[in-house]
Order: structure tokens, then C-alpha cells, then sequence
């Protein structure tokens, strides 16, 4: 066991945009999200004396465009006069800093004051220590600053190993506000940067002021105050939309109405700034005294680089098609995460050491939904309306009478498969204990068995429920097998392939879910307390009988069934309160008419487990959004 890494963040305080990374004590790392989405605009506003950041800033700058700062980075290193006001730049630009501080602080329960900064190759010690004292009067301390292609580097082309022998030239395209260009050389663990070049005019801020002047008509600084920040925020939200649509239409101001921008218009106002950005990258090659030739991979990251045909517009001046890196935006500052030396050597223990067992009472809770599924199974079986036979009695022929509640067999389904995928940590920490190889795997590996015990275990289950179903009922030869399996198994398979999803999606992630996996795969009891209530409820009056002092009220525990059930969807597919509130309500009512009939009532079951697999897609989504 190693001593806890103290929490730290790597921030990339770019010209526009601002990405960070929070490092937990295990090791393991979250990129921090803001405005929801992973980056935080460096933009701020002044107003009576009061400095806001981010999304806000944008937005009293269509009321008060005197105050606003679209980057403090590119107002320098001194002081700058916004509405009349002096202020220093690097208050503001602690402002942003002070922002991200605040949001780790949040999720870690603590103080976080380490971090790590990410700079421009091209940075001088001069504008190093201009950071460092935004960083300090943020709050932070800044113990590392690492070049963006330096940490870039490490995260699309990961060194090798130590001998010479592994020596690598890479060529690092940086293209966000504006381009910086590098050429390095990895010699093993070691990175020399042999040129570098930038140009504040090859990058995201000219292609903006590009497709201004395309859709308006008039330079960005021409625009009227009023409407110039605006325009730029419209702007700058569709460039970013539409790398995933062909077109979008947005309301620029003053116009008599929305505009619909595309890709070609957006391609046309790029393509000479891509074109420049090629050129800069084979005069950075040049500088570097080395020929394409000597270049073992080039590598395009920033957020422009997401834009439609960008490598092919630069290949066209360089000569060679650059690789676009995985989420290229988030590269650099996720590439420092990985190799932050103290988050590395934590993780390397964590992944040595076994996986624990959770605590005897959570073990405890963990079976209750498995209790429950042999509960209701029983209880199907015994109130199962056979008109007299006996069970596993003698072969009655092809066709017989059989009234049984099949919503509620295909309930104890969903919850034995529920069990077994909230048991996968437990599994996970068992398989780990009795057979633990230090440095084997990875824990996330250890938790892709645990579920895939979990996806082999349910639909195993289910068809063991129908086969004693179909033996229970003396089904032989009749129609009996094909309604315990329609009812059994088939609604649980798009459960267990939604499990066999998330088990792949486990493999490939880098870092534990916040409050780790047995938190993550926990279902929500509320759910499955309303739903066992509601198919339980159901089968009153439709399969079993009522005193005849409680015959005329029927139809009630009809309709309290089909309630009962849409809130345990409701609780299934919404965490909030108010929105499991919308949701019932709105579920309430085509469930309280469909359970009058018997096929309604048969198929709560079926919706519940639609409802699961919902739920399981969420949870694989949260993985997928989530940096790998």
C-alpha cells in the first residue's frame, strides 16, 4: 500500500475555452464538467465590481457588452480597461481558475489547492510565471507546468520504454483558438522539443471571424455592441454543432429572421486557415532541420480539428495526412492526467492490489432483490389457477385451462437478473481474491467478469424458471412451454445484452465510476419495491379470488396495479423527484386502462423489463460520454 495522492487538478487555461481534470486520491481521474458540457469558457465579465465566468459572462454580455472579455489570455500579461474599470488580466483570468478550484472542491468534499499546469510550447519563463501567479491567486498552487504537445504526446503516442532504440519524431498540430505547431523527439521516457510555431491568426478565432463575415456581411469589431457578442456566441455555437449535423439554424441578430448554416459554409471559411496551418507545420519541420520523411507520426488535436475535411485541407499544404486524434479537444490535458507521476504510480498499486468485498450489510441489500425474485416466483406458482388439477400431476393432454399471472413471473425475472448485476462487484472482488496475479489486470477487467457472470446468470435463470414452471403445471405437450418462455425468458434478453454492453464498456474505461462500481450498478429499490407491489396487486381479482365483501372494489386493485407499476418505471428511468412525479403521472393513466384487460395485465411485466433496459442503457451511456 502506497500513501493517498494528495487531489490535484491539470487545468488547460486556453484562449477560448478552459478543459481541466481532477486527480482523486486512488489515482484515478474525472474531467470536470461546467456549463454542462467538459469545458468551461475562458470568457469573463466586470460589472460593479463583481467578475463572472464562463456561460453566465456570455450572458450579461448581451445586456452590459462594455464589461465583457471574450480571453483574457490574448489581452496580455498587464492590465486591461473594461467599462471603465482598470483591472489586472490575471485577476481575470483567476477568475476562471478560482471557478474550476470551486467545482473540484465540490465533488471531493475538501479543499482541492494542487495543480498542474498546462502552456504553450512557445511560452517563455516569463509568461510561465505569469501563470503561476494566476494559479496562486486562484487558490492554487502550482506544482508542474507541462508543455501542451508534451503532454499530448503521451497520451496519442506513449513512450515505449526506455532504450534508445524507441527514439520517436513526432509532429503535434495544436489548432483551438489559434495553432501552435511541434516537433519533438521521444527518447524513451524523455521528450525534446525541437521547433515550434504559432499563429494566433490559424485558428478557431479567424474562422469564426471568417463565417461572421459570411453570414453577416459585416467584420465581427464592425458590429454593433449590442449585437457583436452575441453574434460571435451564435457563431461559435453552431462551428461546434456541426461536426455532428449537416446543417443547424441559429437567430444571428439583426437578421431578419434564423439562418441555416451548413458544413460547406463552414468548410469554405476554414479552408484557408487549414491551408495556413499546413503550411506552418512544414516550416516547423524545416526548423527542426528534419524532411517529413524523418517524421514517424503527425498528430492534429484541438477543437478545430473536429471541423469537416480539416486534415485533408492541411494534408494538401504539408504533404501528409495528419491522424486526428481521439476526442482532440480533451487530448493534452487528459495526456498530463495519465502521466502525472504520483496519479500513475497510484494506479499502478491500485491495480495490484485485490478488489475488496463490500461490507456484510451491503452484501446483505445486494441479495434482497434475488429474495424477492424467489418470493414472487413462488407466489406465482402456488395462486396459479391449474381448474382443479394437481401439480406435476399426470399428462392431461394437448389443451387444458391454465390462469396464471404471467406479468409476475416476468418480474421475479427482472429482479434475479437486477440481483445478479448489482452482485458483479461482489463476484468481481471473489474471482479477484482467489486467484490474484499482482499487475494482471486492470480493475475495470476484474469488474467486466463480475458482469458477465451477471449476463450469463440471468437469462440462466430465467429458463431454470420456466422449465420448473412448465414441470410445475404438467405442460408437457401443450402450450405451456411457449408461454413460460415468452414470458420468462424473452423479455430478459434485451436486459442481459444491454449487461453484455456495459461489461464491454467497463473493459475499455480507464478509471472507476464515482462512488465505484457497486454504487454505479446499484437499481433503484424504490423501483422494484413499486413494481413487485403493482403485479402482486394485479393478480386480485383477475386470478385470485376476492371475499365477496371486497368483490365490488376489483376494479380498484386493477387500477392501483397499473399505478403502482408506472411509478416503478417512472423511479426506473428518472432520478429527480419531480420528474418521477411527470412521468407516473403520465404513465399512470394508459397503464390503468391497459390493466382491465387480461393481455394488459400480462404485459407489466414485459414493460417493467422494458423499463430495465432503459435504465441499463442510461448507465452504458454514462460510460460512453464519460473520457476513456
Amino acid at each position: 500500500m502506497t500513501e493517498p495522492v494528495i487531489p490535484s487538478l491539470v487545468i488547460d487555461y486556453g484562449a477560448a475555452i478552459t478543459r481541466a481534470v481532477l486527480i482523486r486520491s486512488d489515482g484515478s481521474w474525472l474531467l470536470l464538467q461546467s456549463d454542462g458540457g467538459w469545458w468551461l469558457s475562458s470568457a469573463v465579465h466586470v460589472s460593479a465590481g463583481e467578475v463572472v465566468v464562463g456561460a453566465e459572462a456570455w450572458r450579461r454580455a448581451v445586456t452590459d457588452p462594455d464589461g465583457f472579455v471574450a480571453s483574457p489570455l490574448q489581452a496580455g500579461s498587464g492590465h486591461v480597461t473594461v467599462a471603465g474599470v482598470t483591472v489586472e488580466v490575471a485577476e481575470l483570468a483567476a477568475a476562471t481558475l478560482r471557478q474550476v478550484a470551486a467545482e473540484a472542491t465540490r465533488i471531493m468534499g475538501e479543499p482541492v489547492q494542487q495543480a498542474q499546469l498546462l502552456v504553450p510550447a512557445g511560452w517563455g519563463p516569463r509568461r510561465k510565471t505569469w501563470l503561476r501567479h494566476v494559479a496562486r491567486a486562484a487558490g492554487l498552487h502550482a506544482s508542474r507546468l507541462v508543455e501542451v504537445p508534451v503532454a499530448a504526446a503521451s497520451r496519442i503516442a506513449p513512450p515505449a520504454g526506455s532504450s534508445a532504440d524507441t527514439d520517436r519524431v513526432l509532429l503535434v498540430i495544436d489548432v483551438g483558438a489559434g495553432c501552435e505547431i511541434t516537433v519533438l523527439r521521444q527518447s524513451g521516457q524523455q521528450v525534446e522539443i525541437l521547433s515550434t510555431l504559432d499563429d494566433a491568426q490559424a485558428g478557431g478565432d479567424r474562422i469564426e471571424a471568417l463565417l461572421t463575415v459570411a453570414l453577416t456581411g459585416t467584420m465581427l469589431e464592425d458590429l454593433p455592441a449590442e449585437q457583436r457578442w452575441n453574434t460571435l456566441a451564435v457563431v461559435r455555437t453552431a462551428q461546434q454543432a456541426l461536426p455532428d449535423q449537416v446543417a443547424v439554424t441559429v437567430p444571428i441578430p439583426g437578421a431578419a429572421g434564423p439562418l441555416v448554416v451548413t458544413n460547406l459554409q463552414v468548410t469554405q471559411a476554414a479552408q484557408p486557415v487549414l491551408e495556413r496551418v499546413g503550411e506552418l507545420a512544414a516550416e516547423a519541420v524545416a526548423a527542426a532541420d528534419l524532411t517529413l520523411a524523418e517524421v514517424h507520426g503527425v498528430h492534429l488535436i484541438g477543437g478545430v480539428a473536429l471541423l469537416p475535411g480539416a486534415a485533408e485541407v492541411i494534408a494538401a499544404k504539408l504533404g501528409v495526412t495528419p491522424q486526428i486524434a481521439a476526442q482532440p479537444a480533451l487530448t493534452a490535458v487528459i495526456g498530463a492526467a495519465d502521466s502525472d507521476p504520483a496519479g500513475a504510480a497510484a494506479r499502478a498499486v491500485r491495480q495490484e492490489e485485490p478488489l475488496q468485498l463490500p461490507p456484510q450489510r451491503r452484501i446483505f441489500l445486494l441479495g434482497v432483490p434475488g429474495a424477492a425474485s424467489l418470493v414472487l416466483y413462488a407466489f406465482f406458482l402456488w395462486k396459479a389457477d391449474l381448474y382443479g388439477s394437481v401439480p406435476f400431476g399426470e399428462y392431461r393432454g394437448a389443451v387444458y385451462e391454465l390462469y396464471a399471472a404471467w406479468s409476475q413471473l416476468t418480474v421475479a425475472v427482472v429482479l434475479a437478473q437486477v440481483c445478479f448485476l448489482q452482485a458483479a462487484s461482489v463476484f468481481a472482488a471473489l474471482l479477484d481474491q482467489n486467484a490474484h496475479t499482482p499487475g494482471r489486470s486492470r480493475p475495470n477487467s476484474r469488474i467486466t467478469a463480475g458482469i458477465g457472470i451477471a449476463v450469463i446468470a440471468g437469462p440462466a435463470v430465467a429458463y431454470l424458471y420456466a422449465l420448473v414452471a412448465t414441470a410445475y403445471f404438467n405442460g408437457a405437450g401443450t402450450n405451456v412451454p411457449s408461454w413460460t418462455l415468452q414470458w420468462a425468458v424473452w423479455p430478459i434478453l434485451p436486459v442481459a445484452g444491454c449487461a453484455a454492453l456495459l461489461a464491454v464498456a467497463a473493459w475499455r474505461r480507464r478509471d472507476t465510476p464515482t462512488g465505484g462500481w457497486d454504487a454505479f450498478l446499484s437499481f433503484p429499490a424504490s423501483s422494484l419495491i413499486s413494481a413487485t407491489a403493482g403485479v402482486v396487486i394485479g393478480s386480485f381479482y383477475s386470478i385470485i379470488p376476492l371475499p365477496y365483501w371486497l368483490a365490488p372494489w376489483g376494479p380498484a386493485f386493477q387500477y392501483t396495479a397499473g399505478l403502482l407499476v408506472a411509478v416503478g418505471i417512472a423511479c426506473a428511468l428518472a432520478r429527480h423527484l419531480a420528474v418521477r412525479a411527470g412521468l407516473s403521472v403520465a404513465l399512470a393513466i394508459p397503464l390503468m386502462i391497459l390493466v382491465q384487460t387480461p393481455w394488459g395485465r400480462h404485459m407489466l411485466g414485459a414493460f417493467y423489463a422494458g423499463a430495465t433496459t432503459v435504465w441499463l442503457l442510461k448507465r452504458l451511456w454514462a460510460l460512453h460520454a464519460g473520457p476513456r
